[in-house]
């Protein structure tokens, strides 16, 4: 199972295109919105989300990838061959995408298995759900051996 968590308000956007995404992986994917921590002050909302999002990891058994865009890169079929190598080893597969506060790297890498990029430019959070679903949707029909890998 893919597990994507993600700190949003809502991601109407891209909802339509997202949805469809989880109707064809309805089995294989499950998306869980973090409510965001509201406050005028950043370095408060970064304690916090970081607080409540190391509970979560710590919590979590499976494969922990936190997305960022300083971080490891993959083609297609190479996090393809990653993931379906870590499906060996751990139940489930976990994603986590923060808001536009960021969040305090420094306290959370120890405890994720993976710091992953999606791009070499900042993307809005909805948007990297968007791109991340839409691979994880391209990593099931490579598995199945269809031609949408290409």
């Amino acid at each position: 199972m893919i597990k994507i968590y993600i700190f949003a308000d809502s991601y109407k956007v891209y909802e339509k295109a997202i949805s469809e995404y989880e109707k064809r992986l309805w089995k294989d994917l499950k998306i869980e919105k973090l409510k965001c921590f509201k406050n005028s002050n950043s370095d408060l909302v970064i304690e916090k989300e970081t607080d409540f999002l190391k509970k979560i990891l710590e919590k979590n058994k499976g494969f922990k990838i936190i997305l960022s865009p300083e971080w490891r890169k993959f083609n297609t079929q190479n996090f393809y061959e990653y993931i379906e190598n870590k499906k060996q080893n751990y139940w489930d597969i976990s994603f986590f995408i923060w808001w536009a506060n960021w969040l305090d790297y420094k306290l959370l890498k120890n405890h994720s298995d993976l710091q992953l990029s999606l791009s070499d430019f900042t993307l809005p959070h909805s948007l990297a759900l968007l791109v991340l679903v839409e691979q994880v949707y391209r990593l099931s029909m490579i598995k199945k051996g269809t031609n949408y890998d290409k």
